[in-house]
């Protein structure tokens, strides 16, 4: 399979892929498309709303992730429950209601902010590692351990 490096997303997959990913792997890109975007908008609102830069940052690196399952949903034609919905706006009626929760216990002061920060990437972990350890497309490979690693790093940033 071959990858494509492009500034600003990291790589995209080749129109040439082998192979496509299966149903219920389309189903969970579908999903961890959307619990990125979950991670960036709370860190988005918490850098404007705690002033902290750590979720400035990292806010920014959960777009890249975004943008790295979102380059695989386009080259397999698949639908991106993200393109269309606002900051705080999900398609998926539970990331909706962990929105909500998070973004109000991370208002109430600097500790409780990164106590979310450390949730949002536990569960992304979690999830993460329930994808991996199946056979699957390399740009679905390639995207699934970038994204671990960008989660063990913030993960590691929100602990400190």
């Amino acid at each position: 399979m071959a990858v494509t490096l492009i500034a600003g997303i990291g790589f995209a997959p080749s129109a040439s892929a082998a192979t496509k990913p299966t149903a219920v792997q389309k189903a969970q890109l579908q999903y961890i498309v959307e619990e990125e975007k979950l991670a960036r908008d709370v860190y988005a609102y918490l850098a404007t709303n705690v002033t902290a830069q750590k979720f400035s940052n990292i806010t920014r690196s959960e777009q890249v992730h975004m943008d790295q399952i979102a380059a695989i949903l386009k080259t397999n034609k698949y639908w991106n429950p993200t393109l269309t919905r606002a900051p705080g706006v999900f398609y998926n009626s539970t990331l909706q209601a962990l929105y909500n929760k998070l973004i109000a216990q991370g208002s109430v002061d600097y500790a409780s902010a990164m106590g979310v920060g450390v949730a949002i990437e536990e569960l992304d972990i979690s999830d993460l590692a329930k994808m991996m350890g199946v056979d699957m497309p390399a740009d679905m490979k390639l995207a699934l351990d970038n994204l671990m690693r960008g989660s063990v790093n913030h993960l590691a940033a929100f602990r400190r």
